[in-house]
């Protein structure tokens, strides 16, 4: 026990350390305080502080760090900003004046009602910015415009033209995007949350690892768009075009892609888990170790498609169009593919264990070692059909036609046979 307890001890020591060291992003107090009483802080850590309203004319903050402050209607007329990292600050109703930001750190910065008068030192993309969120861009055409880590949430920019433009790292939450031209518009890492992009242009686009959740991505064109690893969780992309697209390790869980075109996409481990398929174009697409899990793929065209080690545990495949795609070693247990059309398809040692299979075609299907326990047969056309070493464990084959089958080593104990039998073990 004495040992036991000795062996915890550094943990624990650690575990107190770390209690009691300063956060490394909190604001020194003293700095705030010296900032109050003389304006002078030029190098000072008043990050994330509250400056709200504070007086702060012709103050030298030279290099300062003012990431995340709220400076929400501070008087900075006049002040010395120069090199200082105002990342991610709040500058609304501020009055920056005559101003020195020379190359100041100003991604993510909120502008709404800002004062920069044009003696304000300022380069020339974020005086940009400042005029596109205050309204003061007459001219739409905004294409080439670098606009990378701008902070343009809640903006109405329907029918701008960003062909071309540059967004990475932007922040485009709840914006009006709708009409918009993003054809080989850069935005890699954005965050377009909540924004409503329906009817816009993404060709050739690059949303890599970009942040789409909710967004509203309907009859949207999205081909031949880079959207690896990005976040399009119950994202809203029915009728959308997003051919020939790369969607490798994209999150789309719960998304909405009904009638969306797909034809020749990258969704190679993607996360489809839930997700709304029904009626789309899937017509080549790579899906190999993708999630889809409880998806929903009725009435959609997976023609010459790739599965390879996919999940599709408790999907709807139901009057899906499969022709062409091997569906061997997959885990299909407790999908439904009632009534389809799966003739001549490889389903060799695939898990059907409690799939419904109701008056669906498998005439001439290679079922060799596949796992069809529990699962439900009835109707189904088995005809000229490979079960050789196939599991039908208390399958239901009531009404189905097995005439010409390959039966060698199949286990059809407690099955329901076609004459309502049972099988025997």
């Amino acid at each position: 026990m004495k040992n036991l307890v000795r062996g915890f001890q550094p943990s624990i020591a650690l575990l107190f350390l770390l209690m009691f060291l300063p956060t490394a992003y909190a604001a020194d107090a003293g700095d705030i305080q010296k900032l109050k009483e003389t304006r002078q802080c030029a190098g000072c850590n008043l990050e994330k502080a509250n400056l709200r309203g504070f007086y702060l004319r012709q103050a030298n903050l030279k290099g300062a760090n003012l990431q995340g402050a709220n400076l929400n209607a501070a008087d900075l007329r006049g002040a010395f900003l120069r090199g200082a990292n105002l990342k991610d600050a709040d500058l609304r109703n501020a009055n920056l004046e005559d101003a020195n930001l020379e190359n100041a750190k100003l991604a993510g910065v909120k502008w709404h009602n800002t004062v920069v008068s044009d003696r304000t030192v300022i380069e020339r993309k974020w005086r940009e910015v400042f005029n596109l969120v205050n309204g003061k861009v007459t001219n739409p055409d905004l294409s080439k415009a670098d606009l990378s880590g701008a902070n343009l949430n809640g903006l109405d920019l329907r029918n701008f033209n960003l062909q071309g433009a540059n967004l990475e790292n932007a922040t485009l939450e709840a914006t009006l995007l709708n009409n918009v031209n993003f054809q080989q518009a850069n935005l890699t890492s954005a965050s377009l949350f909540l924004s409503d992009l329906r009817n816009s242009n993404f060709s050739n686009a690059n949303l890599e690892k970009g942040k789409l959740q909710a967004t509203d991505f309907r009859n949207a064109n999205l081909s031949q768009t880079n959207l690896k690893q990005a976040n399009l969780s119950n994202a809203f992309l029915e009728s959308a075009n997003l051919s020939n697209s790369i969607l490798t390790e994209a999150k789309l869980s719960r998304s909405y892609l009904n009638n969306a075109n797909l034809s020749q996409t990258k969704l190679n481990n993607a996360n489809l888990l839930t997700s709304d398929l029904r009626g789309a174009n899937l017509t080549g697409v790579d899906l190999a170790n993708a999630n889809l899990r409880g998806a929903d793929l009725s009435n959609s065209i997976l023609s010459n498609a790739i599965l390879r080690s996919s999940n599709l545990e408790g999907a709807n495949l139901r009057s899906m169009q499969l022709s062409g795609t091997n569906l061997s070693g997959l885990n299909l247990s407790n999908v439904d593919l009632s009534g389809n059309n799966l003739s001549k398809t490889n389903l060799r040692r695939t898990n059907l264990s409690g799939a419904n299979l109701k008056t669906a075609n498998l005439s001439q299907a290679d079922l060799f070692e596949a796992n069809l326990s529990g699962a439900d047969l009835s109707g189904a056309n088995l005809s000229n059909a490979d079960l050789t070493r196939a599991n039908l464990r208390g399958a239901n084959l009531q009404g189905t036609t097995l005439s010409g089958i390959k039966l060698n080593f199949a286990n059809f104990c407690g099955a329901t046979m076609p004459n309502g039998s049972k099988g025997k073990c």
